[in-house]
């Protein structure tokens, strides 16, 4: 992303003392061009498997399961800089300012499991079961957490059913997973919450809704802004967001990457 190669020029810099430029460094030995490439992923081949047969049957369930109710789903790793702390208590504020969507609203986290093993499944654990404790009735639970991973049907109708996807990064990379989120949501066309410190939001051209992390009330604000989101406007932000999921696909990333080598190694030849 734009940042990172912002970043990747100043740091080098200030640490090797060389002429940096907005296309790269200078070094004694000639010019260094530092590109930004988006990674992405193959459309063509999620949405042949989004149109798979079982995956209809799951969305199906899913939408006769939660009628009637705001779904939100989350799939992250369960380590630190995934956020997933900090996307429960931002669902706790929006519950707490909006007892109105309490009984009708379930956020869906899927938490994949890591090698570290500490403290923050606990701290994450309290969180759920406080939501959930105050929340919760004998019909309906607020939080359905899995920390495990589910087959990618399931995921892929988890992402279909969705009134609304919270990526709540504190620092990550493209995180395709917004990338096939989009994809899924071809017929809903449901909104996207995501962190400001995930390298896909800048690509995303203010398609989805931006969030601090670390701002338990924005994150909240932001959950209430998707649930009562027009159509038009829900529209507007998808084709926004769809666009640029096709334009950095994972072949236009390889093509972009090997046609900046390729001129690079035939000024180098020619200087």
């Amino acid at each position: 992303t734009f940042s990172y190669k912002r970043h990747f020029i100043q740091t080098a810099k200030r640490v090797l003392g060389v002429t940096g430029s907005p296309s790269g460094l200078v070094l004694d030995r000639g010019h260094v061009v530092v590109g930004q490439y988006a990674m992405g992923l193959d459309p063509v081949g999620v949405e042949g498997k989004w149109s798979n047969a079982t995956v209809g049957e799951l969305i199906e369930f899913l939408s006769e399961k939660y009628a009637g109710k705001h779904l939100l789903v989350g799939r992250d790793k369960l380590d630190h800089v995934k956020g997933v702390r900090q996307k429960l208590l931002g669902y706790e504020c929006f519950l707490n300012e909006n007892p109105e969507f309490a009984a009708k609203t379930v956020l869906i986290q899927i938490a994949l499991t890591t090698t570290e093993h500490n403290e923050l499944q606990v701290q994450v654990m309290d969180v759920v079961n406080r939501i959930n404790s105050k929340f919760g009735t004998i019909e309906h639970q607020p939080v359905v957490f899995f920390h495990k991973d589910i087959p990618y049907s399931q995921y892929l109708a988890l992402l279909s059913a969705a009134d609304a996807m919270v990526i709540t990064s504190l620092r990550d990379g493209m995180n395709l997973t917004s990338h096939e989120y989009v994809i899924c949501q071809r017929e809903r066309k449901s909104p996207l919450i995501l962190s400001e410190f995930v390298g896909t939001y800048g690509s995303f051209n203010g398609g989805a809704l931006g969030v601090n992390p670390m701002d338990t009330n924005a994150i909240a604000q932001a959950i209430k802004d998707a649930l009562v989101m027009s159509d038009e406007e829900k529209l507007a932000r998808w084709n926004l967001l769809h666009r640029q999921v096709l334009t950095n696909s994972a072949t236009s990333f390889v093509s972009s990457f090997i046609s900046d080598i390729e001129t690079a190694r035939a000024e180098a030849g020619q200087s």
